[in-house]
């Protein structure tokens, strides 16, 4: 019988990596909407794998009132020439502030400005825009965001609370991504504590150790069912037996 784990240990791995995913929207999907942030998600400029020319995109990121947002860019190759992505306060670009500096680069370079953690905005909304020079062909792959909701406290049962005193959704915790703006919600899962992971993570990762179990289980049971009938086969094996003239005449 061959019974091996690892193919358990992948389908295990394999959730674990789907229940951390974020949702993905692509920004150029997006032009002109207002985009509802419930928890967090990533933001990629576009589907393809280059940016083309002559876009010119706004997008609204919008939470629940009371709400604020944060967004931290995680990657970037943005052309500096004609190209650029600009942040702003608010659901506006004409009547709200930007912040920073338009951006532009690439991530290894120091091209652009943020706020220590990434961008904060003041109200439940934060809009973004993406210009490209129409007169250039595809320059870059454009960017990845990584965008969350958060509150200043008190937080909820369903709250991450992070150093810095914000609350984030306890779902985004020990996902691999910055939602606090000082990594928090993720140097705690690096220390070994699983106590502020949300209360679906914490059922899902209950229920994919029962899987574990289950299958570990069913290959004992089918291994041991195996063993016996293999061991039963060889006790009914048929025996030699010798008659008593048989005997005396081997020993003669």
């Amino acid at each position: 019988m061959r019974w091996t784990t690892p193919v358990i240990g992948t389908v295990f791995s394999v959730w674990m990596v789907t229940s951390l995913a974020l949702a993905v929207d692509y920004m150029t999907d997006h032009c002109g909407e207002v985009l509802p942030v419930s928890g967090g998600g990533v933001l990629v400029s576009q589907p393809e794998p280059r940016y083309p020319g002559g876009l010119d995109c706004q997008l609204t990121l919008s939470a629940d009132s009371g709400k604020y947002i944060h967004i931290k860019v995680i990657s970037l190759s943005i052309d500096c020439d004609g190209d650029s992505l600009s942040v702003y306060r608010g659901g506006s670009v004409a009547l709200f502030e930007l912040l920073g500096s338009p951006i532009c680069g690439t991530s290894s370079q120091s091209a652009f400005t943020t706020e220590e953690g990434g961008y904060f905005s003041l109200t439940n909304k934060m809009t973004l825009h993406f210009v490209t020079d129409s007169g250039s062909a595809s320059e870059g792959s454009g960017f990845k965001i990584v965008y969350a909701a958060y509150d200043t406290g008190p937080c909820s049962p369903s709250d991450f609370q992070c150093s810095n005193s914000r609350c984030v959704s306890a779902e985004l915790a020990c996902d691999m991504h910055d939602h606090c703006g000082d990594d928090s919600d993720e140097t705690s899962c690096i220390n070994g504590s699983t106590s502020n992971l949300g209360t679906g993570k914490i059922v899902g990762i209950i229920v994919g150790a029962i899987i574990v179990v289950i299958f570990l289980a069913t290959g004992l049971a089918y291994f041991i069912c195996f063993r016996r009938r293999d061991n039963n086969q060889i006790s009914k094996s048929p025996a030699v037996v010798y008659s008593t003239r048989q005997y005396r005449g081997q020993q003669v």
